[in-house]
């Protein structure tokens, strides 16, 4: 089923490589090693941030010549990713090392009552720490529909032996770009902006920054085309993530990443290297449990049986949107439309 080089892919996964989805969570855990569950001891939170937060300003400092380069891979391999991400999901399960920070959500102690993602601000950290790129779903209501089949599912046959959280469907979308991540924060970009046009200490000047940062994504996508996304398949990653994984039709998605890696000189270095859509998420609780085989058997029928129905559906997204994102992974923030066109 397998060849011997997507078991190498897949063996690359395991490490911590192999999807946004997976990737993030693991550098995220890597900073912020506390996990403080449904406790509100978030002072410590925030010392864990600060001393990130000075780290990451001496290696800019270190660097303010020459940046490393934003690492943006092409798109046309997604499809292995993907396969590698089943293979390694089949063989070893979820891995606890890649799931999401439970610190980012807020669970209740009554299951009825629901998990939420937190705010920025509820974990200490700065208000414009994650400013991304995305293509929602709004576009593409009848593959969301069909993808929902799926989530309802894993949330039967796991939500009462694991904690989990699904977004609603206004959240629900495609990440293109990251102009900073929560992990690797990058100020709302006085760099981007020179200092004559946005002098660091003016009235105004994180809001003007972002401004800045707005419009000069909306030049870089000016012209790129509406890009068109088609299914490949639905598949939950060993991090615990129900990923709707796309292939990028005519390559318009890599043209973006391209130019948003070319004209965000303050971008975070790390980037998406798939194009998926989260559909729900899974987390590691206190005491270790690892999903049963014949969960993930069960869990991986359902992935078949959706992808089935929905591989080869495709949508057309003719817009972008710059999002300053409020709350963890939701897309809540300030937001703006940019036409393709």
């Amino acid at each position: 089923m397998f060849d011997r080089r997507t078991r190498a892919i897949a063996l690359a996964a395991l490490a911590g490589a192999a999807c946004g989805a997976g990737a993030y969570y693991a550098c995220a855990s890597r900073v912020y090693e506390r996990d403080d569950d449904d406790d509100d001891d978030d002072d410590d939170y925030d010392d864990d941030y600060d001393d990130d937060d000075a780290r990451t300003r001496r290696a800019e400092a270190s660097t303010s010549k020459k940046r490393a380069p934003i690492d943006v891979k092409h798109t046309r391999e997604v499809s292995r990713t993907y396969e590698a991400l089943e293979l390694a999901f089949a063989t070893h399960g979820l891995d606890a090392t890649t799931t999401t920070a439970r610190r980012r959500f807020r669970f209740a102690r009554r299951a009825e009552v629901g998990t939420r993602p937190k705010t920025y601000a509820e974990m200490g950290m700065p208000s414009d720490c994650a400013r991304l790129v995305i293509l929602t779903m709004e576009d593409a209501p009848a593959i969301v529909s069909a993808a929902e089949r799926a989530t309802r599912e894993l949330m039967r046959l796991c939500g009462t032996t694991m904690d989990a959280y699904a977004p609603g469907r206004g959240s629900l979308h495609v990440t293109l770009f990251h102009l900073s991540r929560t992990f690797e924060y990058v100020r709302a970009p006085v760099e981007f902006a020179s200092a004559a046009t946005l002098p660091p200490n003016a009235p105004n000047a994180r809001e003007d920054a972002v401004a800045y940062e707005e419009s000069a994504v909306a030049e870089a996508l000016r012209g790129c085309g509406e890009c068109e996304l088609e299914v490949d398949r639905v598949c939950l990653a060993p991090s615990g993530c129900l990923i709707l994984c796309f292939n990028d039709v005519h390559g318009n998605v890599q043209t973006i990443r391209e130019r948003l890696a070319r004209s965000a000189v303050g971008a975070a270095r790390a980037q998406n290297d798939t194009v998926h859509c989260t559909l729900a998420r899974l987390f590691a609780r206190a005491d270790g449990f690892q999903m049963d085989p014949e969960r993930a058997r069960a869990v991986q029928a359902m992935c078949a049986t959706v992808t089935s129905a929905l591989r080869g559906a495709r949508f057309k997204a003719r817009s972008a949107t710059y999002c300053v994102e409020r709350t963890f992974s939701h897309c809540d923030g300030r937001r703006a439309r940019i036409s393709l066109g």
